[in-house]
């Protein structure tokens, strides 16, 4: 199994440098040796920010080198380095809402960051959604949200104002269909694209779902009775008429290049596909808003951290790679990496370069943001993303409703993990 695992991973990884054998710590400069630290990143569109942002690091100093490494399958490339005592010194991973983050916590990969100077500039608001169990399992670098991409080129010139409100929104998507033109774009044939959707519209009227699932974990509620995760269901159903024909057959990278060739007015995804549409697009005009909630639901919108990065808790230079991470929280360091992605920084001081993001500014000052760090277990997280497609296979009230019951009786059967976790996260 093991050479089989070399094989795949001299196949498969993709790098900026050459990565150094588990055994090649250090590099003999003949005056000094310089310690390399390996970086394992987690997303492919994320390499080339934070190449930008490990150059302004070995230029800033030149006693550590930070290589870069990417795999295809970076979940089992951990699991298996975790169990051969071999992870990279520095890891990339989503926030606590992500099962895999949560696993590589909970089984103990992470060096606590409390009380170390590269936690000292995180913003305020972040601190209780960043912990888990008292303590500082990863630095985070930036932060995420779900909305919808618009158009703006396409909106103007069929004479359209961005939607404010749910029926605005389908009344926009009703008229640009019966002009023959595509109102919505899909990326269906990713399940966690759908469920993204989902999540997508039900935060942005329910806020955190940490109650919720908290109270189905308890036996006090079910996803089938409740109403905001039928009527949430039923819009994520309903915009599927204003979208392509063979939404379940396209992926999300085929999506993000239909929508950047202006294929669509609308794209449902998350402010992490901005960079990639502008990529495929630079002079695309967009804008990202929240999914519209209906007349008379207050409009939220939810933030978590997506990006962060963690010390190994089996690495061999742990203060080097603190070193690091010092660094970053200098807010003009960490900036790097942010206008890069044109996202949101997690560090006191910050400019965020998200010109993009105009109605998130205005609920931002009216203090509609919500911070997220719940997440399901394992179990339940995969059950719900790996048969959400079915109900957009059959769309009947009777297929939801299987379905919602499923969710419950699932949530319910490890609603102890739940609680367990949900008690030690914000």
């Amino acid at each position: 199994m093991r050479g089989k695992h070399l094989a795949v991973c001299l196949a498969a990884v993709f790098c900026l440098g050459v990565i150094p054998c588990a055994c090649q710590r250090q590099e003999n400069t003949g005056e000094t040796q310089k310690v390399t630290l390996e970086l394992m990143v987690r997303k492919r569109e994320d390499m080339e920010s934070i190449r930008l942002l490990t150059e302004a690091f070995h230029q800033a100093q030149d006693e550590i080198e930070i290589v870069l490494n990417f795999v295809p399958n970076v979940d089992t490339e951990l699991k298996i380095r975790a169990i051969e005592g071999t992870l990279p010194d520095l890891i990339q991973v989503n926030g606590l809402q992500a099962r895999e983050c949560m696993d590589f916590v909970q089984g103990g990969y992470c060096l606590d960051l409390t009380g170390e100077k590269c936690m000292e500039q995180v913003k305020d608001e972040l601190i209780p959604y960043i912990s888990y169990d008292g303590t500082f399992p990863f630095f985070p670098m930036t932060m995420s949200y779900e909305g919808i991409f618009v158009n703006e080129d396409l909106m103007e010139e069929s004479g359209y104002e961005i939607p404010r409100t749910y029926e605005e929104l389908t009344a926009t998507a009703q008229d640009i269909q019966s002009s023959g033109k595509t109102a919505f774009l899909f990326s269906d044939r990713d399940e966690w694209s759908v469920r993204m959707c989902w999540e997508n519209i039900e935060t942005a009227i329910r806020g955190s779902r940490k109650t919720f699932w908290e109270q189905v974990a308890r036996g006090n509620a079910s996803f089938e009775t409740d109403t905001v995760t039928i009527d949430c269901l039923d819009r994520l159903k309903e915009i599927r008429t204003f979208g392509q024909p063979d939404a379940l057959q396209t992926g999300y990278d085929e999506a993000v290049s239909a929508f950047a060739d202006g294929e669509a007015y609308f794209f449902v995804q998350g402010s992490w596909c901005y960079q990639a549409l502008l990529k495929e697009n630079p002079g695309l005009r967009l804008q990202l808003i929240p999914f519209p909630a209906a007349s008379g639901e207050e409009q939220r919108v939810v933030f978590w951290a997506d990006s962060n990065l963690a010390v190994s808790s089996q690495s061999s230079h742990p203060r080097e790679a603190l070193n690091f991470l010092e660094f970053l929280s200098q807010p003009e360091n960490l900036e790097i990496y942010a206008n890069a992605q044109h996202t949101f920084g997690c560090m006191k001081g910050m400019e965020d370069s998200v010109s993009y993001a105009d109605e998130v500014r205005i609920l931002a000052e009216q203090g509609k943001l919500v911070y997220e760090a719940a997440g399901l277990p394992g179990e339940v997280s995969r059950f719900r993303d790996d048969s959400i497609q079915e109900i957009l296979i059959d769309p009947s009230e009777e297929k939801q409703q299987s379905y919602l019951e499923s969710c419950t009786a699932k949530l319910r059967e490890y609603g102890e993990e739940y609680l367990e976790m949900e008690g030690r996260t914000g």
